[in-house]
C-alpha cells in the first residue's frame, strides 16, 4: 500500500463529506484542514522524525541568543556541550527574582528560559547565570513539520504512515464541522482519537535509561 500523499488526503476526504464540489468546498480549503490536523497529531506527541536540534555559542558577559532554527515546536532538553551537563528550564519571573535586573554577575550557565523572539522571528534563549566565557549550547527539540502541499509534487507526512488515518479522520472532522454537520463531525473526532491510541502503542516508544541497574544495560553490567 503506497505512502498517502496530500492529494490523496484531498480526494478521499472529499469523497467522504459527500462529493462536496470545489465551490462549496475548495482543494484549498481541505488542504488546510489536513495540514491542521497533522499538526495537531506532531504536537500532541513525541514523534523520533520530528527530533533535531541546533547550537548556539555564547560570548562572555552576553545573556541572550537568537538561534538559527526557524521550526522550534517543542524544545526538550538544553545541554552545555561544553561541559556536558544538563540546563534546566525557569520562567522569565523566576528570572527577573533571581537576577534583581542585574545580569552582571556571570559564571557557567544553569538555566534557560525562551525569551520572545529575535530581529530574525526565531527564538531568543536566555542564560542564566550570564555567561563567562565561551560555551557550545546544544538545543533539542521536536520541529515543526513542513505543511503537506498538493504542487508541484504532492507530499507525505513526515511520521509513520500507521498515523495516516488519523490524519484524516481528524480533516474529516473539520469537514463536517465546516458544512455544519457536528454528529458526523464528532464520530470523526472518536474514530481519530481511537486511531490515536493504538497508533502510539505501534510508532512512539520510549527510549531505555541505561542508569537503571534493573535496565538491560544494567543487568549486563551486573552479569
Amino acid at each position: 500500500m503506497a505512502r498517502m500523499t496530500a492529494d490523496d488526503f484531498v480526494t478521499l476526504a472529499r469523497s467522504a463529506l459527500g462529493g462536496e464540489t470545489t465551490e462549496a468546498l475548495s482543494d484549498a480549503h481541505l488542504l488546510r484542514f489536513v495540514n491542521q490536523a497533522y499538526f495537531e497529531i506532531c504536537s500532541r506527541y513525541p514523534f523520533p522524525e520530528l527530533s533535531t536540534s541546533t547550537t548556539v555559542t555564547t560570548t562572555s558577559g552576553t545573556a541572550t541568543y537568537e538561534t538559527t532554527a526557524t521550526d522550534i515546536m517543542q524544545v526538550t532538553e538544553v545541554i552545555d556541550s561544553t561541559n556536558y551537563t544538563t540546563l534546566y528550564p525557569i520562567s522569565e519571573g523566576k528570572y527577573h527574582e533571581y537576577t534583581q535586573g542585574d545580569t552582571s554577575s556571570t559564571g557557567t550557565p544553569v538555566w534557560w528560559f525562551i525569551d520572545g523572539v529575535g530581529s530574525n522571528s526565531r527564538k531568543n534563549f536566555t542564560l542564566l547565570p550570564t555567561p563567562d566565557g565561551t560555551y557550545t549550547i546544544t538545543i533539542s527539540y521536536d520541529k515543526m513539520p513542513s505543511e503537506l502541499v498538493l504542487s508541484p509534487t504532492a507530499t507525505s507526512p513526515i511520521i509513520p504512515e500507521v498515523w495516516d488515518d488519523s490524519i484524516l479522520a481528524r480533516t474529516l472532522y473539520r469537514g463536517w464541522r465546516h458544512l455544519g454537520d457536528m454528529e458526523k463531525a464528532m464520530v470523526q473526532l472518536q474514530l481519530a482519537k481511537d486511531n490515536d491510541s493504538a497508533n502510539v502503542k505501534r510508532s512512539i516508544y520510549s527510549s531505555y535509561e541505561p542508569w537503571d541497574s534493573y535496565s538491560p544495560l544494567g543487568r549486563a553490567l551486573r552479569g
